[in-house]
């Protein structure tokens, strides 16, 4: 008989929602550490654009997978999902709104375990990718228009905007020399966990939310953050310094553009971001496992410990 599976509580939502608060305030309850699911905070230094947890938040729970990279290097959802899973057990807690990092980690992947599977790793994808974008640089939407002619499926599904999930899609077809699309259908993903998911969005008042967020994280010391950063070699030419707010203040350091005018297009980087993980999370978590709550004092606390009790 086959071993039963892992269960799994993912706090997610968009971005400002106070997915880390909610999820601090559980990890205490059940007893269980937090496996931090954000591209942006596995980058050393990257600490309050990022919202990184506090030292105080560390010392009461265990948080797991940050601080794993320097700026300059590179981190992919496959080794996020290798990290998660050395962290989460039997019963885990995943608090985050990387969607990508969630889907690997949660997801058996087309082809995972098969040596032969195509995908693009290391050198090869860094140069893959900064051949796409010097591309689109030239000519936007290029590589969307280029994922179109390889696999239009898989086109239909991510928005031309999202270059870096589409850039992703063109690479895996490149790797496997035809429509990545096919060899989902053929082998589609399996859930790796039992899963409950507590999706935390506030409505309308996310706006809000999100301009106290980035004021407070102005006034904490994020462009010095940045000018430290930049001081030290680290610009918009490291995928980790082309973060949401990040990418704005290094022109800020760089004197392109002001602060005002950074901190305007920051807010506005953040409500498009917020948008995008509200669709989709909408289309990749299973309805029947999600709990949607637009505050944290509405969290079914019975429900989960029920959910994590179970054998």
């Amino acid at each position: 008989m086959s071993e039963p599976l892992p269960r799994v509580v993912s706090v997610v939502g968009p971005t400002g929602s106070g997915k880390a608060t909610l999820g601090l305030e559980l990890a205490e309850r059940v007893g269980l550490p937090i496996v931090v699911c954000d591209s942006v905070k596995v980058y050393r230094r990257l600490d309050i654009g990022s919202a990184k947890p506090s030292a105080q938040a560390q010392a009461r729970v265990r948080h797991t997978m940050i601080d794993l990279v320097d700026p300059d290097g590179t981190f992919t959802a496959r080794e996020f999902a290798t990290g998660a899973w050395s962290h989460l057990g039997d019963r885990g807690l995943l608090v985050g709104g990387t969607g990508l990092y969630l889907r690997a980690a949660l997801w058996r992947a087309t082809g995972e375990g098969d040596p032969s599977a195509p995908t693009l790793e290391g050198t090869e994808r860094e140069r893959f990718e900064t051949q796409w974008s010097d591309t689109e640089r030239d000519a936007p939407g290029a590589t969307h228009r280029a994922l179109v002619e390889a696999d239009p499926a898989t086109a239909e599904t991510i928005h031309p905007n999202n270059w870096v999930r589409v850039v992703r899609a063109l690479g895996l077809c490149h790797a496997a020399g035809g429509p990545i699309s096919a060899l989902r259908a053929a082998d589609p993903p399996q859930p790796r966990a039992r899963m409950l998911f507590v999706w935390l969005d506030p409505g309308e008042a996310l706006r809000e939310m999100q301009v106290r967020r980035v004021d407070h994280m102005l006034a904490r010391g994020w462009l010095a953050e940045v000018e430290s950063l930049v001081a030290d070699g680290y610009d918009e030419h490291h995928k980790a310094m082309r973060s949401l707010g990040y990418k704005q203040l290094v022109d800020v350091v760089k004197g392109r553009i002001g602060l005002e005018a950074a901190r305007e297009d920051i807010l506005k980087a953040t409500w498009q971001y917020a948008r995008r993980q509200r669709t989709y999370f909408r289309h990749q978590l299973p309805a029947a496992d999600v709990v949607h709550i637009p505050e944290s004092g509405s969290m079914p606390w019975d429900r989960v410990q029920a959910f994590l009790a179970l054998g």
